[in-house]
């Protein structure tokens, strides 16, 4: 049993390395711009567990900067969401629009854009 929980300590403290160690291989923009489509994974809170699913192929501006708001619709019956800007991390030519500041990017509130390149943010 023993044994058994130092195992499983050890594989997690493994994985909150790998973890950080891609996290920190990310770039942090402040703008971004974009190919216009992206999947929004939008999640719920419930009194037990935390529900999360993702919306493909969901329209997106030109180009997105921290602190904007870009207005979505998504769903078979469209929903409007305002989806504010807080963190954009790039990893190659994929990026990932967070609306929380945390460094966590599983099971959170995103869009994830497949090709993006760094942009000038507005003045």
């Amino acid at each position: 049993m023993l044994t058994a929980l130092c195992r499983a300590g050890v594989a997690l403290a493994l994985l909150v390395l790998v973890a950080a160690a891609a996290l920190a291989a990310s770039d942090d923009l402040k703008a971004i711009e974009t190919a216009g489509t992206g999947t929004l994974t939008m999640c719920r809170n419930w009194i037990a567990f935390r529900s999360c699913r993702d919306y493909q192929n969901i329209a997106l501006p030109a180009h997105i900067a921290i602190g904007d708001t870009v207005e979505l619709e998504f769903g078979s019956n469209p929903k409007q969401y305002d989806f504010p800007v807080v963190r954009i991390l790039r990893s190659d030519t994929k990026c990932t629009v967070l609306s929380h500041a945390g460094d966590s990017t599983e099971n959170v509130e995103k869009i994830e854009v497949a090709s993006c390149r760094a942009s000038a943010a507005p003045n």
